[in-house]
């Protein structure tokens, strides 16, 4: 398995989905079971679109045909246990966009701890007109990823540059 690293260079947006392990989330050594990190991972990938501003899935498919963004592929590394009644929070980014395919990167943390990092390999679908049990992918839409690039200045003011965290320039110090 490659090394999952955070993503560094230019700003890249992300989104914090904040999460309490619950009993059931764990297994009898009372610690999270594996398979649940995908599932928060998962839930954190629509919650950054959410904050990105694009609608539900629901809302895509009546207006536009897209059903939402199923994986490909998924990676994870798991570096510390964690266990239920611990607050965690799960980093989103999108690393990479490419032209049918997009990459999202995962970093779950109970405080500064890292518990696991991720990476899902995501496309966007409609239903395939020719078989309507069947979906099919499509260019990513330069709309959703143009909302999804923005810096996040205005929600918070980071930037993440070359695997650090570190103030914006203003704009008057970019002009």
């Amino acid at each position: 398995m490659n090394d999952i690293a955070a993503p560094v260079g230019p700003c890249h947006r992300r989104h914090i989905h904040r999460h309490r392990i619950a009993f059931s989330e764990c297994d009898p050594a009372k610690i999270v079971f594996f398979a649940n990190y995908l599932t928060w991972f998962d839930t954190a990938s629509r919650e950054f679109f959410v904050a990105c501003g694009i609608p539900s899935w629901h809302v895509t498919e009546e207006e536009r045909g897209i059903i939402g963004t199923p994986v490909l592929d998924v990676q994870c590394k798991f570096l510390n246990s964690a266990t239920y009644g611990e607050d965690i929070e799960i980093e989103t980014t999108v690393e990479q966009w490419n032209n049918t395919t997009f990459v999202m990167h995962h970093t779950a943390r109970r405080g500064e701890t890292v518990l696991a990092e991720g990476r899902e390999v995501r496309l966007f679908a409609v239903r395939d007109p020719a078989d309507p049990k069947r979906i099919k992918s499509i260019p990513v839409p330069d709309d959703i990823k143009a909302a999804c690039v923005k810096c996040r200045q205005a929600a918070c003011g980071v930037c993440r540059t070359e695997g650090e965290v570190s103030e914006l320039p203003t704009p008057q110090a970019v002009a």
